[in-house]
């Protein structure tokens, strides 16, 4: 699979064509080689994307064979508030002594196994994003110095989302930090008067669908031959967000 599998790399007003790919427990070579923190220190926030993250936003997206290899102006859309369609774009940051522990992908459960779900279509057990009022979201601004290690972006279509991408560095894989901004991001969502979120994904890609699954997604259909470089089907997906 090469780094250039999306059908359109340069999101505009028309549905984005991106494989939603990067994920933990996958792609553990890629060339990202900075340090990462130690589990006794290493704790993460997540935030809303600036200017300032794209250098390393892109940096992870062209690390990862799999990530959407968006032009830089594509990105930069993602964060024009006036663009349209709107889109919510988020990093998740690591700081040391900041934010929240990095919680670790639970154990037990067999891949692609579904968890339960509760009436947001998220998993049980996540802690769910502190008020917006709350310290630790205070201490979780832009410019702290720490290191961004992952991105998600979805477009919104209301009363629909599609969820076009989630990224992480394969230095920080395998550390639940993909449902840690999905459960950020569907907060935003619900707030945006969203109730329910689509995504499209290659047919053999299974971590993404089994993450997909244990956030609660369920397959509503295939497009043949939908994907190139190579030709592959991709796998249609929705969740509803009770509440938005």
């Amino acid at each position: 699979m090469s780094s250039r599998n999306t059908r359109d790399e340069n999101p505009s007003g028309a549905k984005a064509q991106v494989d939603n790919a990067a994920f933990p427990a996958r792609l553990k070579s890629c060339p990202d080689t900075r340090p990462y923190l130690s589990a006794a220190s290493q704790a993460v926030c997540i935030r809303r994307m600036t200017p300032a993250d794209l250098d390393r936003v892109m940096e992870i997206a062209e690390s990862l064979k799999e990530a959407p290899q968006w032009p830089r102006a594509a990105f930069e859309r993602a964060l024009d508030r006036a663009a349209q369609p709107r889109r919510i774009a988020l990093v998740a940051e690591v700081v040391a002594g900041k934010g929240e522990l990095l919680g670790v992908e639970p154990e037990g459960r067999p891949p692609g196994a579904e968890a339960p779900v509760d009436s947001a279509g998220l998993m049980r057990g996540l802690k769910p994003p502190p008020p917006s009022g709350s310290s630790a979201l205070a201490s979780c601004a832009a410019g702290e110095g720490g290191e961004v290690v992952g991105f998600a972006v979805a477009s919104l279509l209301p009363p629909e989302a599609e969820l076009e991408t989630i990224a992480v560095a394969s230095t920080a894989q395998r550390h639940g930090l993909a449902r840690r901004l999905f459960v950020e991001l569907a907060a935003k969502l619900v707030a945006a008067q969203i109730t329910e979120v689509f995504l499209e994904v290659r047919a053999s890609n299974q971590p993404a669908l089994g993450l997909y699954r244990r956030l609660g997604f369920t397959e509503t259909g295939r497009r043949v031959r939908y994907y190139h470089d190579p030709v592959e089907d991709a796998v249609l997906m929705r969740l509803r967000l009770e509440g938005g």
